[in-house]
């Protein structure tokens, strides 16, 4: 995993909380408009000051995430679930507010959208989501198609099929199968 992206923080222990996961991880962490100083998260970033230090700061999601290769956003009931996912190179996750999660309009800016699936009760605290999501990005074999591969097709196939190729998450050998029916 790449990066995470935090969107609106309300709750600073929850921003410290993400810090030791992203160097539990080896992620960067970046933080869209958060509602506190980042002095208030140290508490439980325990001995991780270092990731808070160089967290980078974003006024909007799309500032944030325009220079990442694949964006997987987060929300109950959403996308795929988690455990269907596959990762691939370069994956940075968004993850929304503690209070309402993403908006619509906010997963749309992203690459895939997963859920966690959970029991009726489908609200998860935010950096115990952060957690999941981190391991599971992490313990899961990355795909092994490369973004370079959607790029380099998409002066023949647009811009938006390559957004829904993308979306799709498209196995290796699923990929050369649409390149094949393509090029026939």
């Amino acid at each position: 995993m790449d990066k995470v992206i935090l969107v609106e923080p309300e709750i600073p222990e929850n921003t410290g909380f993400t810090a030791r996961l992203a160097a539990n991880f080896n992620a960067d962490i970046r933080i869209v408009n958060p509602e506190f100083n980042l002095s208030e998260a140290r508490k439980t970033a325990s001995s991780c000051q270092e990731k808070l230090r160089n967290a980078e700061i974003y006024e909007t999601l799309e500032e944030a995430i325009k220079d990442l290769d694949f964006v997987v956003g987060t929300k109950p009931g959403k996308g795929i679930e988690l455990e269907k996912f596959t990762p691939r190179k370069n994956t940075s996750l968004v993850v929304g507010r503690e209070s309402s999660g993403l908006s619509n309009e906010e997963l749309e800016k992203c690459d895939a959208v997963v859920h966690i699936e959970t029991g009726e009760y489908s609200s998860i605290n935010q950096s115990h989501a952060a957690a999941i999501l981190m391991h599971s990005m992490n313990t899961r074999k990355e795909e092994k198609t490369e973004i370079k591969q959607l790029k380099a097709l998409e002066n023949e196939l647009g811009e938006k099929t390559i957004e829904l190729l993308k979306r799709a998450s498209p196995t290796k050998e699923e990929l050369n199968a649409v390149i094949g029916d393509i090029k026939e």
